[in-house]
């Protein structure tokens, strides 16, 4: 994870995601007034691309990003940024709450060793992606901050929508 705000961050922080970023074609892509074009801005040298400010009535972005557009961030041309346009509602409702481990690759790797065929990896004895989470951000661990995205994302497909 890498520290990172649009407005606040230092040129320490700006030079450790664009050496991340170095040698790839990386896709920004998020909710609309996220601040994907404001990061373009930050890291693309000569950038000017148009941002805007939210809508108050929304509490959402404007969609001022209306194409996507290619940003080399180097004279090499190695590196590269795409602007994407974004979206209003992201959504993962297509995916089974059970499925939702396998389509996370550090919970995978503990998921297929648990006690129980039909593990939640929420309380189960036995479950081994509960014990990869005590070992923490450790090679053979899981962080808990993506256990937790993994536990929020389960609760809330569990939830019927209509």
């Amino acid at each position: 994870m890498l520290p990172l705000s649009l407005t606040l961050s230092s040129d320490v922080h700006r030079a450790l995601l664009t050496q991340h970023l170095q040698g790839k074609t990386t896709l920004v892509l998020g909710p609309s007034g996220s601040g994907k074009s404001t990061l373009i801005n930050l890291l693309v040298p000569g950038a000017t691309v148009l941002t805007g400010e939210i809508s108050q009535a929304l509490n959402s972005g404007k969609h001022t990003t209306t194409s996507t557009h290619w940003y080399w961030m180097d004279p090499e041309r190695t590196t590269a940024l795409i602007d994407s346009p974004g979206f209003q509602e992201f959504g993962l409702h297509h995916i089974a709450p059970m499925q939702l481990a396998s389509c996370m690759p550090d919970i995978a790797a503990h998921a297929t060793d648990c006690k129980f065929y039909n593990c939640t990896h929420l309380h189960e004895p036995g479950c081994r992606v509960i014990e990869a989470l005590k070992k923490g951000s450790s090679p053979d661990g899981i962080s808990p901050n993506r256990y937790k995205i993994y536990s929020d994302l389960f609760e809330e497909l569990s939830h019927t929508r209509y």
